[in-house]
């Protein structure tokens, strides 16, 4: 009787933990979703209000953190919402890390990660073109 119990608890667990494991990618995703929205819709709200305020100077960079630190606020020139960095080594899921002056890249899962540029005013996905289509 114990060996069948264990054995439908192995069963069961083996369902369970890709499921789970499936759920986590998603939440990501959506978080990156969402957070991509905000900086994308700060850019555009930076825009506008250098337009009305006759200011001609464009944005050059979205934020000034440290490139691959820990703990740093980023895209605080466009965005009031917090986003704190985490650095390349810890590749902490659901967090973004600064590469360089207008680079940036988004943890989904240790293994998959999405890159991002700052170019001619606009915050793009550089990764490949089918994880880019998932998140827009």
């Amino acid at each position: 009787e114990m060996i069948i119990v264990i054995v439908l608890i192995a069963i069961i667990g083996s369902f369970a933990i890709p499921k789970f494991t499936n759920m986590s990618y998603k939440a990501n995703i959506l978080t990156l979703k969402s957070q991509l929205a905000l900086i994308q819709n700060g850019i555009i709200n930076q825009k506008r209000k250098n337009i009305l305020l006759s200011n001609i100077q464009e944005i050059i960079s979205l934020d000034d953190a440290t490139q691959n630190s820990s703990g740093e606020k980023l895209f605080d020139k466009v965005i009031d919402f917090m986003i704190i960095s985490t650095d390349n080594s810890k590749k902490e899921s659901a967090k973004w890390a600064k590469l360089s002056n207008n680079s940036y890249i988004f943890y989904i899962q240790n293994d998959k990660s999405v890159l991002f540029s700052f170019e001619d005013g606009k915050f793009l996905c550089k990764s490949e073109a089918e994880l880019c289509k998932e998140i827009e």
